[in-house]
């Protein structure tokens, strides 16, 4: 039966939690909970449940002098939780992957080949990766924010949305379902993914 994401999220906090003792045995519970990113009640429960396990030892007898350190059965499940997570994470990559080329399957098979991507981040990294696997070309990806201007993602130029000439492309697609910035007039239509076209607020 598969995890739920309720059980995922308990994983990887107990995963961090670990990792953080591992590294710094001498980390408050305060600490803690700021690594983590939750409420100190929340990391002094997964404390308990860590002792509870027999996962985590604690050695001190005050607070200020108490130590945390994983136990033999601790180290075994941090490097179980850690090589499950990268399991995980490979497999929702795949996924992700397959999808997404099937997606750019279907638009180069309605003619779109040559295309701009509207975003500079991992997920447009990962559109020019697949584009050569469905017969298409990123031309250009289209950094709205400027953070990237002259970079090159995939070895795809990053430009300002000015920057493109929207001629050389058959369209530009939006991966967060924007049409990019309303002072700038491209000739070539915004579509999704799907293939739908992207309207511009208040269009």
């Amino acid at each position: 039966m598969r995890a739920t994401a309720a059980g995922k999220d308990a994983e990887l906090r107990e995963l961090l939690a670990l990792e953080q003792i591992e590294r710094n045995p001498e980390i408050s519970q305060r600490q803690l909970a700021r690594e983590l990113g939750v409420a100190l009640g929340v990391a002094n429960a997964c404390v308990r449940t860590l002792v509870r396990k027999g996962l985590v030892k604690i050695r001190g007898e005050s607070n200020r002098s108490i130590t945390y350190h994983l136990t033999k059965e601790g180290l075994l499940r941090k490097a179980a939780l850690a090589l499950e997570w990268t399991n995980n994470t490979i497999n929702d990559y795949v996924a992700a992957r397959t999808r997404l080329r099937a997606q750019m399957e279907a638009l180069a098979g309605h003619g779109f080949t040559r295309i701009a991507v509207l975003g500079a981040d991992e997920a447009a990294e990962l559109v020019a990766l697949v584009a050569p696997e469905c017969g298409m070309s990123v031309i250009a990806a289209i950094d709205a924010g400027g953070r990237r201007i002259g970079d090159a993602l995939a070895g795809v130029p990053v430009l300002r949305p000015d920057e493109l000439d929207a001629e050389r492309v058959d369209a530009i697609v939006s991966l967060a379902g924007t049409a990019g910035p309303s002072d700038v007039a491209w000739k070539a239509p915004v579509i999704d993914l799907n293939g739908r076209p992207v309207q511009r607020t208040g269009s």
